[in-house]
C-alpha cells in the first residue's frame, strides 16, 4: 500500500507540474496585450483527468480530501519549487498583490505572516501590495494581464471574464482539495467554472443589509422602510441608501419583478416595463422624504466615509450598507447599540413589498501570467484559508467561507451573518445577473437624477429614460 508521505509527494508534484504548466503561458509570450492569446491551462474532455483542479479528474491526487501543507514533507518540496522560481529572477520573488485600501493594512499583515513561514536562504520575497479594490481588480486584470497583479482580490461576478480571457490561472489540485474540503459547498460552487476550480474562496458577505441604531429603532419598527424614515425624523436622524449606486438600487427593479440576466456574454434586463416603472416610482416615493428622516446622497467623500461619519454624529440611525461598515458603525454607536437585519419593505403598486438586493462572495485569484505561479498560489492558499479568514473577521468584521470559521462563536452569534442569511433568499448572484454593460448603462446615474428630483417624476419621463437605459446593455 502507498503511504500517506508518498501520497502527499504525489499530490504537491501533480500541483507543480500544472503550476509548471501556467509558468509556460507566461513566459511563452513577449510585449503587452489586452487579452491573452489563449486561455491558460484549458484542456479537452480527453484529458480532463489531468488538469488541476478539475472535477471530473480522475487520478489518485484528486482523490485526497485535503494535504497537511504544513507538513515538514510538504513544506520542503513547496520550498524547493519556490527556490526554482526565484532562480529565474536573480533569487527575489517580486510580486505583487491586489486588495482594497480598507484592507491594505491587515492584509499586509498576513502577507508578512506568509513570508516568515515560507522563509528560506535560497531566496528572498519583495511583495508589493497596491490599493485596487474588489470591484475594480478584474476589469484591470483584463486590460493587461501581463501587467496585473499576481494574486488579486475580486467580487464573484468579475470571474467568468477572467476565465474566458484566459486571465486567471486554474487553481492547483493540492491546494484546490483543501478549499473544497475547508469552504461551504456554495463557496466552491462560486469559483468553479464549467467543473474547473479558478479561485479561493474569500469572504460570502459581498452583499448588504441594514445596519441601525437599537437605541432608536425597534425589530418592529426596521421590517418597513416608511416606518423607519417616519422614526428616524421624529427622532432628527436619517436612514441612509445609496440610491445613486446600480449596486444597490437594482434591487428595486428586482423587486419588482425586472429580470436582469447575464448568460453566455450577454446582458439583458427588462427595464423598460410596467415593472421597471414601478421600481422606479418606489424610488421616487422615498426619495421624496430627502432631507427629511432620509438621505441617499454620500456626496464626494463616498459612502463609507459618509455612514462612519453620520452614525459618529448622531445624524444617521440606519444604513443599508455591507459589513465593511461593521467596525466604523461600532466604534460610532457601541457594539451594544448595533442592530442588523435584512433589507425592509418598500412601497410599491400600493403593496408592502420585500426590498431584494444583490449578494455574493469576494474571491482571490492567481493571473495566468505570474511568473511566480507556486508562489503565487501559496500566497492566495494563505491569504483565504480558514485561521486568515478567522483574523479578518475579528479585525474587518468580514463573514467567512470556511465551515469551521463559521462554527466560532462570535461569527456564528454575529447580527451581520444573521442579517445576511435572513436576506439571503431575497439576494440575486451578481455573476449570473450583471456585467460590465449593466454598470454602464446608467441604472446608477438614474438614481441620483430620482434623488436630485426629490422623486417629482411623471410616468411618461420615467419610460423614456428606461428605454434609453436598457437600450445601452445592448
Amino acid at each position: 500500500m502507498v503511504s500517506k508521505s508518498k501520497k502527499i509527494v504525489a499530490l504537491i508534484l501533480t500541483a507543480m507540474m500544472a503550476a509548471s504548466a501556467l509558468a509556460g503561458c507566461a513566459s511563452g509570450s513577449s510585449g503587452t496585450t489586452t487579452t491573452p492569446s489563449t486561455p491558460a491551462t484549458t484542456s479537452s474532455k480527453t484529458d480532463e483527468g489531468s488538469q488541476a483542479g478539475g472535477e471530473g479528474s480522475t487520478t489518485e491526487a484528486s482523490k485526497v480530501e485535503a494535504a497537511n501543507l504544513d507538513s515538514d514533507e510538504v513544506m520542503a518540496k513547496i520550498k524547493d519549487k519556490m527556490a526554482e522560481e526565484a532562480a529565474a529572477t536573480d533569487g527575489t520573488i517580486t510580486m505583487t498583490v491586489w486588495c482594497s485600501s480598507d484592507d491594505k493594512s491587515f492584509e499586509e499583515g498576513l502577507m508578512k505572516e506568509f513570508e516568515e513561514k515560507y522563509a528560506d536562504t535560497r531566496y528572498s520575497f519583495r511583495i508589493k501590495k497596491s490599493p485596487i479594490g474588489e470591484d475594480k481588480a478584474g476589469g484591470k486584470i483584463l486590460e493587461g494581464p501581463k501587467d496585473g497583479a499576481d494574486v488579486f482580490s475580486f467580487a464573484d461576478d468579475q470571474l467568468a471574464g477572467l476565465v474566458e480571457a484566459g486571465a486567471i490561472a486554474e487553481v492547483a489540485n493540492l491546494f484546490n482539495n483543501n478549499v473544497k474540503a475547508e469552504n461551504s459547498e456554495k463557496a466552491v460552487e462560486v469559483c468553479t467554472v464549467n467543473g474547473t476550480s479558478y479561485a479561493f474562496p474569500k469572504t460570502s458577505d459581498n452583499g448588504y443589509f441594514m445596519y441601525y441604531d437599537k437605541t432608536v429603532f425597534t425589530d418592529e419598527d426596521v421590517q418597513s422602510f416608511d416606518a423607519m424614515i417616519a422614526k428616524a425624523k421624529e427622532a432628527g436622524k436619517a436612514v441612509f441608501f445609496e440610491m445613486g449606486n446600480a449596486w444597490y438600487n437594482a434591487g428595486f427593479f428586482f423587486t419588482a419583478g425586472c429580470t436582469i440576466k447575464y448568460e453566455n456574454g450577454v446582458q439583458t434586463a427588462t427595464l423598460n416595463s410596467d415593472e421597471g416603472v414601478a421600481a422606479v416610482k418606489a424610488m421616487c416615493h422615498i426619495a421624496e422624504n430627502i432631507g427629511s428622516g432620509f438621505e441617499g446622497d454620500p456626496g464626494s467623500a463616498g459612502a463609507n466615509a459618509f455612514i462612519a461619519q453620520g452614525f459618529k454624529d448622531g445624524k444617521l440611525a440606519a444604513a443599508v450598507t455591507g459589513t465593511w461598515n461593521g467596525p466604523a458603525i461600532k466604534e460610532a454607536i457601541g457594539d451594544a447599540n448595533v442592530g442588523a437585519a435584512k433589507l425592509p419593505t418598500v412601497l410599491m403598486n400600493d403593496e408592502q413589498k420585500q426590498l431584494d438586493s444583490f449578494g455574493g462572495y469576494k474571491l482571490i485569484g492567481v493571473n495566468a501570467y505570474t511568473k511566480y505561479p507556486i508562489t503565487a498560489q501559496a500566497l492566495a492558499y494563505y491569504l483565504g484559508k480558514a485561521e486568515s479568514q478567522v483574523k479578518r473577521y475579528n479585525v474587518r468584521g468580514l463573514i467567512p467561507t470556511a465551515t469551521a470559521a463559521l462554527e466560532e462563536d462570535a461569527i456564528k452569534n454575529d447580527v451581520a451573518r444573521i442579517a445576511i442569511a435572513a436576506q439571503e433568499p431575497f439576494s440575486h448572484a451578481q455573476g449570473q445577473s450583471v456585467a460590465g454593460k449593466f454598470w454602464g448603462a446608467g441604472v446608477g446615474g438614474y438614481g441620483g437624477d430620482i434623488l436630485n428630483a426629490k422623486g417629482k417624476m411623471d410616468e411618461a419621463k420615467i419610460r423614456k429614460d428606461l428605454a434609453k437605459i436598457e437600450a445601452k446593455m445592448k
